[in-house]
């Protein structure tokens, strides 16, 4: 079945693993944002896109059957036809699509279109998560307030709710609009881990990926990007599946694959009823909107 996106960022892993399958799988390049730009956000197409992959018959809702279908064809497209999906099968299926997406976000990072991405246009939307979250100006990005973690978080939905809404790749830098959760910030830029980012160690955390993926060079290349974004994939779709793999046996069920998708259909199916309305998505996002402004 066809993927509509994949956002997930390493959430930090330990937020992507808790999210299960869905968070990944439908994970998007993120759309640089320039310097200046308003934060772009994407939570108000997250109805549309889960309707999209969810309401197979197109009557504007989802039902926990159609649910299930979606679920399972995924699975045995992955899995190609068998009872069980292999590590590699698993995360072949997230990064079928990458290169495209990739590529796509190159261009959108390339401002002056000379065809290569200087350090700048590279860690731009970095720079500019942390202006956002760096509220008081003084150049530190804190990581552990209840408050904090509330407003710059993505919408607390889980599986591919969190990924329609937000976008999230394994890292930030593949969030739309440059938007990212505090922690999955953190998780990659407090270099020394004491709980807090100052602009120092994200400049070092960002000149470090840029150096490894282009060897010492000046620019980056297309390919280059890639196999960052590629690494930072596979390294968080590895942690995904083993966490996922609740019998240790090295091949995903479909029961164990499924596990957190069920749990994500309750939580969006409000009254319980076993079918999944616009109304139910577009209350899902309103609430936890409500919650981040409260700090709650």
């Amino acid at each position: 079945m066809k993927n509509v996106l994949r956002y997930g960022l390493l959430l930090g892993a330990a937020m992507i693993v808790g999210t299960g399958v869905a968070l990944a799988q439908m994970g998007e390049p993120r759309q640089p944002q320039l310097p200046g730009e308003p934060p772009e956000t994407s939570r108000g197409r997250f109805a549309d896109r889960f309707l999209a992959e969810f309401d197979l018959n197109h009557d504007g809702k989802v039902t926990r059957d159609e649910f299930n279908k979606a679920v399972a064809q995924e699975f045995f497209a992955a899995s190609r036809g068998a009872q069980t999906m292999s590590e590699d099968q698993f995360i072949a299926s997230r990064t079928k699509d990458l290169r495209q997406r990739v590529t796509e976000m190159f261009h959108r990072s390339d401002w002056n279109g000379d065809g290569k991405l200087s350090f700048d246009e590279f860690a731009a939307p970095e720079r500019a998560a942390f202006e956002r979250m760096d509220r008081d100006g003084a150049g530190i990005v804190p990581c552990s307030t209840r408050r904090s973690e509330a407003e710059d978080a993505p919408p607390p939905q889980h599986g591919r709710a969190n990924a329609a809404a937000a976008g999230y790749s394994s890292r930030s830098r593949s969030s739309s609009g440059g938007s990212r959760g505090r922690g999955s910030f953190c998780a990659e830029f407090d270099l020394n881990r004491d709980g807090k980012v100052t602009r120092a160690e994200l400049d070092q955390g960002l000149h470090q990926q840029f150096q490894v993926a282009t060897k010492g060079g000046q620019f980056m290349s297309l390919d280059q990007l890639y196999g960052l974004e590629l690494a930072h994939y596979r390294e968080m779709d590895a942690r995904i599946f083993q966490h996922m793999n609740t019998s240790y046996t090295g091949k995903l069920t479909l029961q164990e694959y499924a596990a957190s998708e069920a749990k994500f259909f309750a939580r969006l199916d409000k009254d319980g009823n076993g079918v999944i309305t616009a109304d139910e998505l577009s209350r899902s996002r309103s609430s936890n909107s409500r919650v981040a402004r409260s700090g709650r």
